[in-house]
């Protein structure tokens, strides 16, 4: 039965590997000054990118999965992955955890620091990739009552995940997208405004699937929720393109003549310069405790 589990998880992992494709073409998403440059472009709204009442939501049925698993946030300590601007972290930390925020994004780790000191909240910003990172020169390795990585590209294959998986001594937290809404609407982008068949891999949208089923073939059961994520909302023609844009330049190499293409699509269909901006996709979250494993 050992056998046959071990053969499972390695004709899995083949599988997401020849899925996947090589690193080069999310290289982007490994540097600095990328995720600065977003941050900063967002830095008006960071803390308001989801409309009112979904942000409330999603965190309410985080601690609603963490509870069910059994655990609670009041005095636990927690590592955040690829923390972004503390879109977790924060929420953490108000419930009474010590939270070490990890990202390779001093401005988004800025944000933090800020919203930490002025709260009085036990947040410590560490600056780093998770793709290079060391855990035991961190001195990470099974020292967090949960670990958190929620949307982020830091966890990219099964490397990163299990280093982050090492860094729990009891639960942890992952959420990423699930193929749907956002490879819809990265098609009809390429379709119809640069005429041209889109990327056939569309990484990002099969992580959260292809760790999910890594657990599960090694005897875990996590606790998971599918989230539906649309919204629909006004905004200036530029900001509307800024958005698809940057929506798609994580996707690879994004040339400036199709941003460009892009951004003249965006202004001719403005109404009184405005714009219908949607985004939209499915977003998978699971829980489970590293200590309970049905193998």
């Amino acid at each position: 039965m050992i056998m046959q589990q071990n053969t499972d998880v390695k004709n899995w992992l083949d599988c997401s590997r020849e899925w996947n494709g090589p690193d080069n073409d999310i290289a982007k998403l490994g540097s600095p000054g990328f995720w600065n440059k977003a941050w900063e472009n967002r830095s008006d709204h960071t803390a308001k990118r989801l409309r009112p009442g979904r942000k409330e939501r999603l965190i309410s049925d985080l601690f609603g999965m963490l509870e069910e698993a059994g655990f609670q946030a009041d005095g636990a300590h927690i590592l955040d992955i690829g923390c972004g601007p503390g879109a977790l972290s924060i929420p953490l930390a108000r419930a009474g955890a010590k939270v070490t925020a990890l990202d390779i994004s001093s401005t988004a780790l800025d944000f933090i620091r800020e919203t930490a000191d002025r709260e009085g909240l036990s947040i410590e910003p560490v600056e780093c990739s998770w793709w290079t990172a060391d855990i035991d020169k961190l001195g990470f390795r099974n020292q967090f009552d949960l670990v958190v990585a929620s949307m982020t590209p830091s966890i990219k294959d099964v490397k990163t995940f299990d280093r982050m998986r090492a860094c729990s001594r009891k639960f942890c937290y992952y959420s990423g997208g699930v193929p749907g809404g956002r490879e819809k609407l990265h098609k009809e982008i390429f379709r119809t405004i640069l005429n041209q068949d889109p990327p056939q891999n569309q990484r990002g949208g099969s992580w959260f699937l292809y760790h999910f089923m890594y657990l599960y073939l090694c005897g875990f059961r996590p606790v998971v929720r599918i989230h539906k994520m649309n919204h629909r909302r006004e905004a200036g023609w530029e900001e509307a393109a800024d958005m698809a844009i940057r929506s798609l330049d994580r996707t690879g190499e994004f040339s400036d003549e199709s941003k460009e293409k892009i951004r003249k699509y965006y202004r001719n269909a403005a109404v009184n310069g405005k714009c219908i901006s949607r985004a939209g996709g499915y977003m998978g979250m699971m829980v489970w405790d590293e200590r309970r494993s049905n193998q």
